[in-house]
């Protein structure tokens, strides 16, 4: 079943919808947790206090677009709130900063709106990517896998992943001209 209408499904009250939603995603959370730099069993714990968060909470959770991306954004948020808490974050001491203003207001908004114009840029040459060379772009820049952790995740071979990688890739380089460089930083951040 499609994961947008298994979320459906688990919001409407179908538990077993959440079995099949936890299946579907632990590995790539688990993953995801890992690049992350954090160990396994912190992830393990933060991708099961996620799911259990969402089964407790699920009459008031809403519909959502894309539930792959809020899942990761939900672990994230987990796995960042655990450190929290493991490093018992000290107060800044204010007088130990240096601020230094080198760029003008007007060199910032500059800045900002060619970063606008490129995120712009990136986003119309990825959304001409299929959905498979999209997730693999994502995975490779955006989580740091390799095409073997890839290949996990979306059920290939390493080789048809590295395949599809490198055609996205030149499909993004004969689109973007000139400014292949700048798009292929822009997609590692």
């Amino acid at each position: 079943m499609a994961p947008n209408r298994t979320w459906k499904n688990f919001l409407e009250g179908d538990s077993s919808s959440f079995g099949e939603l936890y299946n579907e995603y632990f590995q790539e959370l688990f993953m995801y947790g890992l690049k992350l730099g954090f160990t396994q069993e912190t992830v393990q714990d933060a991708v099961q206090d996620v799911f259990y968060t969402i089964y407790v909470s699920r009459n008031k959770l809403d519909y959502v677009d894309n539930i792959e991306f809020y899942l990761l954004h939900c672990l994230k948020n987990r796995l960042f709130d655990l450190y929290k808490q493991e490093e018992k974050i000290s107060a800044v001491c204010y007088d130990d900063l240096i601020v230094e203003e080198d760029q003008t207001i007007v060199d910032q908004m500059m800045e900002k709106e060619e970063q606008d114009e490129l995120r712009k840029k990136v986003q119309k040459l990825v959304k001409g990517l299929s959905p498979k060379q999209r997730k693999i772009i994502y995975y490779r820049y955006q989580l740091n896998l390799n095409y073997n952790e890839i290949g996990i995740i979306l059920k290939l071979h390493p080789t048809s992943v590295k395949k599809a990688f490198h055609r996205a890739i030149k499909k993004i380089k004969d689109d973007s001209g000139s400014s292949f460089r700048s798009i292929l930083l822009a997609l590692c951040y």
